[in-house]
């Protein structure tokens, strides 16, 4: 909703409130007069005085065709006039025939207050001015000819300065309301204002204001020739704040951020004069920076060089260095876009780009930058036409027993075949060696598997949030092989099926996979989850979370190119993993002229048993390597030295030689 609807909303609320209070007010004082009405005119026409009690019955009875308008139709303005009008011919009457012993001109104060009170100030000025003429007219001209009584000339004027005071009185209390009720709904229509155009932690402006501010920058510096530099920050290391001291110490980081941030951009040089528009939090741990007028694209750098300087030596809040940074992209207009919406874009992508390239640093949009964007966009667009065209397929990795050569376990590979996606389709490793070691009538079933390796798409799928709907494609289609595997070939391994560090993050993927083998009725213990050592992050207590909640549905954990990452071996014995899998570079390097590299293998076979892990060598491609793992005691292994990664029907004939 629009800053103009949520203030429209609110309005109505507001004003549905006044409805509420004045149709209710109108309801009960038309019930109360119409009971007092008939008691009155009943008891006055038992007294003789026809012509009052037969006006007080007429308006009686108007009293109850009020009610039932209101409540048929529900307006009250409509019900409000009517009311009024019973109330000052009532009053006239009072006056006119002095009531009973001469006293109706008592009863006509408290009407004539409450014909006021039940309109608005507008309305209620009008009964006053046509309740004055009329009494004036009745008590000081030749119309008093129509007095059923006599007032003195000093009654007359008593009641008539009398009257003029309360009516006085009673109009400046509704005017004091109505002004009121402006003020409440200006003061409504500011907060709203604020909520839609500023971020309620930084009170810097929001996504929605920065976008107007742009639009309007980018308006005139067209006109004037002039260059905007924009700046978009991305806090590098911000989750681990959240996680390690809570999301209010994180909120006091962004504020403080803010605040140095916007003394860094308004430097006592005035180099680029900003105004308040030009700084904006977008999202969470995501700011930009407006420039106007830059003379040359650098400038904008000389202000990037200020912000990373904040982070010079960690950031300190409450007493606490945190070791965040920034990643900041550049992008210029008219230079890199013309309009607010790429150049924005291509700030972002520029902002990726200085995050992928070490972090703590700037870069400026390039067009080597502009064509992995429109990479990635495509990739993005054939992943969605992937999933809903079914254009996924999977792919099966074999993984041997390292002491007789057995099948005991299958890796699923995730392929993509969508046409969309077609012309970024390498040929998957065309040299890799040929099945040798392999029963010699498998040698050649496995040609060259097309489709879009997931180092392409899975990095966009992660990015995207698509990762979590391809994690369980992923999985159902695992388990529905492995029931087939079950049922049909009698297989007795694990189905191993490699997750998203995403998922570490995902509250309810535990609660999917159990779901899904409920659904296909496999035994827990069949199934292996890996999960890359690079997704773990010291102390990530949400992640571990997940962890153990998979751990306890029975399934087997492994940790996938182990090594690579910066898990501490000392943190194994928190982690329920069942398997350790050594990254193939590992086995590359056993018999490297490195000896660091060359140990590593047996570094980590060491770590297992340690641990009692189990360990699985990936990317075993020669016979000497095989051997080493076996003589070394390594307990799986997987590689092309053994099978390459196999369709299912070619899958089918080496499980059945």
């Amino acid at each position: 909703m629009t800053h103009t609807g949520e203030i429209k909303a609110g309005q109505q609320e507001m004003l549905a409130v006044r409805y509420r209070r004045r149709y209710r007010l109108c309801q009960v004082l038309t019930i109360l007069g119409v009971i007092f009405l008939f008691a009155l005119g009943s008891f006055s026409l038992v007294d003789g005085a026809e012509v009052l009690g037969t006006i007080l019955i007429v308006n009686a009875l108007v009293g109850l065709l009020n009610i039932y308008l209101l409540k048929c139709t529900g307006n009250v303005e409509r019900a409000a006039s009517i009311l009024s009008g019973i109330l000052f011919f009532l009053s006239m009457s009072l006056i006119i025939t002095g009531g009973k012993n001469n006293t109706g001109l008592l009863w006509v104060y408290p009407i004539v207050a409450i014909n006021l009170f039940i309109n608005r100030f507008w309305p209620a000025v009008f009964w006053f001015v046509i309740f004055s003429v009329a009494s004036i007219l009745l008590l000081f001209t030749p119309a008093s000819l129509l007095m059923m009584t006599n007032y003195s000339l000093v009654e007359a004027i008593r009641f008539i300065l009398t009257m003029l005071a309360l009516n006085a009185i009673c109009l400046a209390a509704l005017r004091s309301e109505e002004q009121a009720y402006q003020t409440i709904m200006q003061l409504h229509d500011d907060d709203i204002r604020k909520m839609a155009y500023y971020d309620t932690l930084t009170g810097l402006p929001n996504r929605w204001s920065f976008k107007t501010n742009l639009e309007r920058l980018l308006s005139r510096a067209e006109k004037d020739k002039q260059r905007i530099g924009l700046l978009y920050i991305d806090l590098d290391n911000f989750k681990q704040v959240n996680d390690q001291y809570g999301h209010e110490a994180g909120d006091r980081l962004l504020l403080e951020f803010s605040e140095r941030l916007w003394e860094e951009i308004r430097p006592t040089d005035q180099l680029l004069k900003p105004q308040t528009e030009s700084l904006a939090r977008l999202a969470g741990d995501e700011f930009v920076v407006l420039l106007p007028n830059i003379k040359a694209p650098l400038d904008a750098s000389v202000v990037a060089t200020r912000i990373l300087n904040i982070f010079d030596g960690g950031f300190e809040v409450d007493d606490v260095t945190h070791m965040i940074y920034a990643s900041i992209g550049i992008a210029v207009y008219p230079d890199d876009a013309c309009d607010p919406s790429t150049l924005l874009h291509h700030a972002d992508a520029a902002m990726y780009d200085a995050k992928h390239n070490g972090r703590n640093c700037f870069k400026f949009f390039t067009q080597n930058i502009a064509d992995t964007l429109r990479q990635r966009q495509r990739i993005e667009k054939g992943l969605r036409q992937a999933l809903n065209d079914a254009h996924f397929s999977l792919v099966y990795m074999p993984i041997f027993d390292c002491k007789d050569n057995s099948i005991v376990a299958i890796e699923v590979l995730l392929r993509c075949q969508s046409p969309e996606l077609e012309g970024n389709s390498p040929e998957l490793e065309g040299n890799s060696p040929k099945l040798e070691g392999i029963s010699p009538e498998l040698e050649g079933i496995s040609p060259e598997l097309e489709g879009i390796g997931p180092d392409q798409f899975i990095p966009v799928a992660e990015a995207t949030g698509l990762i979590k709907e391809i994690d369980l494609w992923v999985i159902e289609n695992a388990f529905q092989a492995l029931v087939t595997l079950q049922e049909e070939h009698d297989f007795k391994g694990q189905i191993c099926i490699n997750i998203s560090g995403v998922e570490l993050h995902n509250e309810v993927f535990p609660t999917q996979v159990k779901h899904l083998l409920e659904q296909y009725s496999i035994a827990p213990e069949c199934v292996e989850l890996e999960v890359t050592e690079t997704a773990f992050v010291a102390d990530d207590v949400s992640g571990l979370e997940t962890l153990k909640a998979l751990d306890e549905l029975g399934v087997s954990l492994a940790l996938d190119d182990f090594g690579t990452g910066y898990t501490a071996f000392s943190q194994l014995i928190h982690y329920p993993a069942d398997c350790l899998k050594i990254d193939r570079s590992f086995v590359n390097d056993l018999f490297s002229e490195r000896e660091a590299r060359n140990k590593m293998v047996m570094i980590i076979q060491n770590l297992a048993k340690l641990y009692d892990l189990r360990v699985i060598a990936e990317g075993v491609e020669t016979e000497a390597q095989m051997t080493y793992l076996r003589e070394n005691g390594c307990d799986w292994a997987q590689g092309y030295y053994l099978s390459r990664p196999l369709p299912w029907d070619n899958l089918l004939k080496l499980l059945s030689a």
